[in-house]
């Protein structure tokens, strides 16, 4: 019986959309092994090694400038990303890609994980997945 690592309970789901999204923009010769983390699987090592080399990618490339300033959409404890996606004619999700995947030291350790996660799967034939949990339960 294969032992399951859910990789959203460290991170938010729209983190992992995030990353899957950069990582498939910096190689996306392997965007296949990048959006199979939706469905829970044990990793090959070709998905092992997509993962490093997006990892290594993202460690090298320039910090990414959005087209808005996010401190003009800052309230008093939050910042306001329909605001940004009414003005931006985009959804709320895509402008929280867009914030995340900027943030290059969040999207640095959220491919090291996975990068590690898939190592541990394909060794020990773990399977791994995301999964669209809330953080908050009703």
């Amino acid at each position: 019986m294969p032992e399951n690592a859910d990789l959203t309970e460290k991170r938010t789901y729209m983190t992992w959309k995030a990353l899957i999204s950069l990582a498939s923009e910096v190689y996306p010769e392997a965007s296949q092994f990048f959006a199979g983390l939706e469905q829970p699987h044990i990793a090959q090592p070709r998905e092992v090694l997509a993962w490093r080399v997006a990892l290594n990618r993202i460690k090298l490339m320039p910090k990414k400038e959005l087209p808005f300033d996010v401190k003009q959409y800052e309230e008093d404890w939050y910042v306001d990303y329909e605001a940004i996606a009414k003005k931006l004619n985009t959804t709320v999700q895509h402008v929280s890609i867009m914030i995340r995947s900027a943030d290059k030291d969040l999207m640095i350790r959220s491919a090291e994980e996975v990068a590690n996660a898939a190592l541990h799967s394909n060794q020990l034939k773990h399977e791994i997945r995301l999964a669209d949990k809330s953080r908050f339960k009703d």
